[in-house]
């Protein structure tokens, strides 16, 4: 009968979507019929989860549309437990607060376990993730590629560190569904990665685009918004951006591009079909056309070039 209760209390909170009361997480843990139960009435939320990585302390932490936080905290030493929760195993824990402390041998695939807890009862919309310096790279990698194998929609992703050629392009490649991407990074060495065609965004910032060759940038015409910060290309590489934009803009509404060394806007318009011209003392901007119609209109202000699709 206590059970029955249970289940009918649970079809009654999730009609009434206090989806984040820490309650839930402690009745999935009653037996996996409770489990099935709140999933199957539970809608799909949007949530933001958080992952810090490091060598002594790892958390994921949970929040949903009111901002309601609950956390499970990683550990890998023996301080003694209240009880247990079955995750992909049975796992010490406990309570600090609103912090489920659970005690781990070993925290290889701690973040996976704890993900695919969550998103079994919660049924997540998407998730975002932003990885800091202080996490293995490899381990936020991995943790992308694992949502990923889970059909998980990708809202958001931000890199700020990662060390070889190799790893920028796995996080590249797991990254590519996002439907937005900040990469932090500097580095001056090119990144051999030739699926940029391949992401469709609705905006990505690469804050430090020394890296990026002018193929690369062409590729990214189906990314909606671009912003690109220190970019070291001459006016020669810029006409070539304009040139295949404009013949094929994709789905790209608007660029920005900012040049710390300068740009002479009307050596980068050279041989470009120009419709109107508006010039003052601080700023040019330019209409080009293409042969198929379309239009883009440029404009150079402080080495600060914005590219914006017209029609």
């Amino acid at each position: 009968m206590l059970y029955d209760f249970l289940c009918l209390e649970i079809r009654r909170l999730a009609c009434e979507e206090v989806c984040t009361r820490n309650s839930l997480l402690f009745l999935v843990q009653t037996s996996l019929q409770a489990r099935h139960q709140i999933s199957r009435h539970r809608k799909s939320y949007n949530v933001r989860i958080r992952i810090e990585n490091r060598d002594f302390v790892s958390f994921v932490e949970i929040s949903s549309n009111r901002e309601e936080i609950f956390t499970i905290q990683v550990k890998n030493t023996r301080e003694g437990s209240e009880t247990s929760w079955r995750f992909q195993r049975v796992v010490p824990v406990s309570y600090e607060g609103d912090t489920l402390v659970s005690l781990w041998r070993r925290k290889d695939e701690v973040i996976q376990e704890i993900l695919d807890f969550l998103m079994e009862f919660f049924r997540i919309k998407e998730i975002s993730f932003r990885f800091k310096p202080s996490i293995d790279i490899r381990s936020a990698v991995l943790i992308v590629e694992h949502c990923i194998s889970k059909n998980q929609k990708i809202a958001n992703v931000e890199w700020e560190y990662w060390k070889t050629d190799k790893i920028a392009r796995r996080c590249l490649e797991a990254s590519k569904s996002a439907s937005n991407m900040i990469i932090g990074i500097s580095s001056s060495s090119t990144i051999h990665f030739d699926k940029f065609h391949l992401f469709r965004m609705d905006r990505i910032e690469i804050k430090y685009a020394k890296w990026i060759t002018v193929e690369q940038i062409v590729a990214l015409r189906n990314c909606k918004r671009i912003d690109l910060g220190n970019v070291l290309f001459d006016e020669s590489s810029l006409n070539k951006i304009l040139l295949e934009w404009i013949e094929n803009p994709g789905e790209l509404q608007e660029a920005q591009i900012f040049f710390p060394v300068g740009i002479k806007l009307e050596d980068a318009i050279k041989g470009l079909k120009i419709s109107r011209v508006e010039i003052n003392r601080s700023k040019q901007k330019y209409w080009l056309n293409g042969n198929n119609g379309i239009e883009f209109s440029i404009t150079e202000y402080l080495s600060h070039v914005v590219i914006k699709r017209e029609t």
